[in-house]
């Protein structure tokens, strides 16, 4: 579970008072702010847990101000973005600024406390920087200046993440039922699992929804230290920055000391 306060950036005091509410239904101690000056002082005085911010807001917009935390090195929490507009622009500008999550306005107020508790107890301090790159590449690609319902594209899809979970549990069974209880053999498995997300993923929205997969995947397989799994989780990008954690993720789930890198060394 993250600790420490919610951050909510809106320049709506009805829109403030009802996240709010959202937020305190979880007994997270909220933190507003009526703008984007406002809100990078609060981030600098309280460095809060989690953001949620409107994207339109008079002077500098949602976008504005996550950006700015990125340049001034204050960015380590997610940033789920608020927004009115259901389309492709906002998550390719959200995700150029360095958003990590997307809620449309006007939906269930269900929704957003989803996505708190996700972010908040999930393990992932952000959208993994390579993962981010990769969603920004496919909305881009996108063709033609809109796509409609945007937040379809952003939902888990139950046939995708039954895909990943089949391919990863097959090559489990080849496994020893000591395996996963050394801590490197879980550093492999998250390698692998992260591969065949990607492998999987069909466009921007499953990308955007990458740790979602991560973390459903790892709590359908149930395995024993499943639950050991969230601290590799909080230094994802670290782990990814590692050239071993790469190769681990590019062929099937072996026992640690088959794999050729450890063997024979890195070139």
């Amino acid at each position: 579970m993250r600790k420490g306060p919610i951050l909510l950036v809106d320049d709506e005091p009805v829109v403030l008072q009802v996240h709010a509410a959202a937020v305190k239904h979880f007994g997270f101690e909220t933190i507003i702010a009526e703008n984007a000056e406002e809100g990078i002082g609060y981030v600098r005085a309280y460095r809060p847990a989690m953001v949620i911010s409107d994207v339109q807001m008079p002077g500098d917009g949602g976008f504005d101000f996550v950006a700015n935390l990125e340049r001034a090195g204050l960015k380590s929490m997610p940033v789920v973005f608020l927004t009115g507009y259901n389309d492709i622009d906002i998550v390719r500008g959200g995700l150029k600024a360095g958003g990590d999550d997307f809620i449309i306005k006007g939906g269930s107020i269900e929704r957003l406390r989803n996505r708190i508790a996700f972010w908040m107890a999930g393990g992932f301090s952000e959208l993994p920087s390579d993962v981010r790159r990769r969603a920004l590449s496919e909305a881009n690609a996108e063709v033609g200046d809109d796509i409609e319902n945007v937040e379809r594209h952003l939902e888990l899809s139950q046939s995708t993440l039954e895909q990943i979970g089949d391919r990863i549990q097959a090559e489990l069974e080849d496994m020893p039922s000591t395996y996963g209880k050394r801590l490197i053999e879980r550093v492999c498995f998250l390698g692998r699992l992260s591969k065949v997300v990607l492998e999987e993923s069909r466009g921007f929205g499953d990308l955007v929804r990458f740790p979602d997969y991560i973390i459903r995947v790892n709590q359908k397989l149930d395995l024993p230290w499943s639950k050991d799994l969230w601290p590799l989780l909080k230094r994802f990008d670290d782990w990814s920055c590692d050239t071993r954690f790469v190769l681990a993720g590019v062929e099937p789930l072996k026992q640690f000391f088959e794999y050729d890198w450890y063997v024979d060394g890195l070139e």
